[in-house]
């Protein structure tokens, strides 16, 4: 087809499909609808964003252990999601301490003791909520000072109703006791015990003081001495004007006192005094007189004996 040919076809086709459109006037198309929130932030602003729910909740203090009495450090959550609106907690926190309900934060003064229990956290804005969880306890404080055990420095051998004992703490306090060298008899669980001494050597009484904050050590040791012993030898009778010489039997370590009681007759003590051996001076005046000894250990207990001598000239 030659070049005329085309031109007088594409001119016949283009006033066809005029006149079939608009019957020869100009034709537009309409342009989709506008949604309303674009059309209401206007030409040069984008569509607002849809508010999220908050999620993944979460303290970085958990588990939480706060201390009866002691303000605690604000424990500040963090979430991740839309804003936060209001947060509650379920149950009921200990007493004295609260949780902001625009914000979460944990605060206060805790004022009771409470055993470890995990608290629902919900926070929520008009989108949603989120839930999270909090574990926290509520200690006593650790027990103020290490325990002084008061024990006597000497206990005598096989000796039944001693005791041992420390300051009593307060409530909330328990007290566990441990003894060597003896054995525990009463009082465990107290601030004072008492024991039977071992047979030698040493014993020694500890205690540790713990409450639910804590605890804390102490102990002290006594050493175990012989029970005293008197076994007294006397001459039965003596002449007057003459020497006298008394002793005694008795463990090492003993305290030793004579003393003469004179009757009759009478004698003194020459020399002696405190060793296990005595001399006397005897009167000239015929009877008797008496000697006693006192024989007491480093724990003070103390035996006794005493004897009479007859003064008499020879017949």
């Amino acid at each position: 087809m030659r070049h005329g040919q085309w031109t007088s076809l594409l001119v016949a086709t283009g006033l066809t499909l005029g006149c079939g459109l608009g019957g020869g006037r100009e034709s537009s198309v309409a342009a989709p609808p506008v949604p309303a929130s674009a059309s209401a932030a206007g030409p040069d602003q984008a569509p607002a964003a849809a508010v999220r729910p908050p999620s993944r909740l979460v303290y970085p203090s958990d588990p939480a252990v706060y201390t009866r009495g002691a303000a605690i450090a604000p424990n500040v959550p963090f979430y991740t999601g839309g804003p936060v609106a209001s947060v509650r907690v379920e149950p009921r926190l200990p007493e004295g301490l609260a949780l902001d309900p625009a914000t979460g934060t944990l605060s206060g003064t805790p004022k009771a003791l409470a055993a470890t229990a995990t608290y629902r956290i919900i926070a929520q804005n008009g989108a949603g909520k989120s839930e999270g969880t909090l574990t926290l306890t509520v200690n006593d404080p650790v027990p103020a000072v290490a325990p002084k055990v008061t024990l006597d420095p000497f206990v005598s051998a096989g000796r039944t109703g001693l005791r041992a004992s420390t300051p009593d703490q307060g409530a909330g306090i328990v007290y566990a006791w441990s003894l060597t060298g003896g054995t525990l008899t009463a009082g465990q669980g107290t601030p004072a015990i008492t024991y039977t001494a071992g047979a030698s050597g040493a014993v020694t009484a500890a205690v540790t003081v713990s409450n639910t904050g804590g605890q804390l050590s102490g102990s002290a040791s006594a050493a175990i001495v012989p029970l005293p012993e008197a076994s007294l030898s006397l001459p039965a009778s003596v002449r007057p004007g003459q020497g006298a010489t008394a002793s005694v039997v008795t463990p090492d370590g003993m305290a030793i006192v004579w003393t003469v009681v004179n009757g009759a007759a009478s004698a003194s003590i020459a020399s002696g005094q405190g060793g296990r051996q005595l001399e006397l001076a005897v009167g000239n005046s015929e009877g008797s007189f008496q000697v006693q000894v006192k024989v007491q250990n480093q724990a003070g207990d103390s035996a006794v004996a005493s004897g009479s001598v007859q003064v008499k000239a020879p017949s």
